[in-house]
């Protein structure tokens, strides 16, 4: 063989090299990231298995720390905040006086808040003593597998979940705290 062929040959073989390799990685990134083909992964109900704005928020169902069930199909028509926190995170603990607030401000209006507990290594006593210390006024849900946290793609606390009376998610908030006028924005959103 000649110099001009080998390296012919071995230009090819590098550059058949390179390319299965950035189709591997191509691959396995594509693995990391959920395919939406034809529309979001839905759950057995129809309802979508990943919130995303502007899409029918996934479905929660969820026991109350005094085990009253807590399903968010059924407060269809109603404006909705889903907020995911801990007790040992500051800006959950923060905001918590300007939901009891805004609760009881729009509660004619029908809007609902859950208090999703998540991540927290505390005992249901210990969520129950600060619900009670802050006079918490709407439903605290532990969410114990982070299967819902999962669902809503939460990858910080808090993260508040703003949804209007249609079941549809309008506005996602990663951090905190929020205060009144924040919430009264978000609120107009979903009223």
């Amino acid at each position: 063989m000649t110099n001009d062929k080998l390296t012919r040959r071995k230009t090819a073989t590098i550059g058949v090299a390179l390319f299965v390799a950035v189709l591997l990685l191509v691959l396995g990134a594509c693995s990391l990231i959920p395919l939406n083909l034809g529309g979001a992964a839905r759950d057995a109900a129809g309802r979508p298995s990943v919130a995303r704005v502007g899409e029918l928020a996934p479905e929660i169902d969820l026991l109350t720390l005094s085990g009253e069930r807590v399903v968010l199909s059924q407060l269809a028509g109603k404006p909705v905040l889903v907020n995911f926190w801990a007790t040992w995170c500051g800006p959950c603990r923060a905001e918590f006086p300007a939901f009891v607030r805004k609760h009881s401000q729009y509660q004619d209006q029908g809007f609902v808040i859950i208090a999703v507990n998540t991540q927290d290594p505390n005992s249901d006593q210990g969520v129950q003593a600060f619900a009670q210390n802050t006079l918490v006024n709407f439903p605290i849900v532990r969410d114990r597998d982070e299967r819902i946290a999962h669902a809503y793609n939460v990858r910080g606390l808090p993260t508040s979940i703003f949804i209007d009376r249609k079941g549809i998610v309008r506005d996602i908030v990663v951090g905190g705290p929020l205060d009144d006028a924040w919430i009264d924005r978000l609120f107009e959103k979903i009223k």
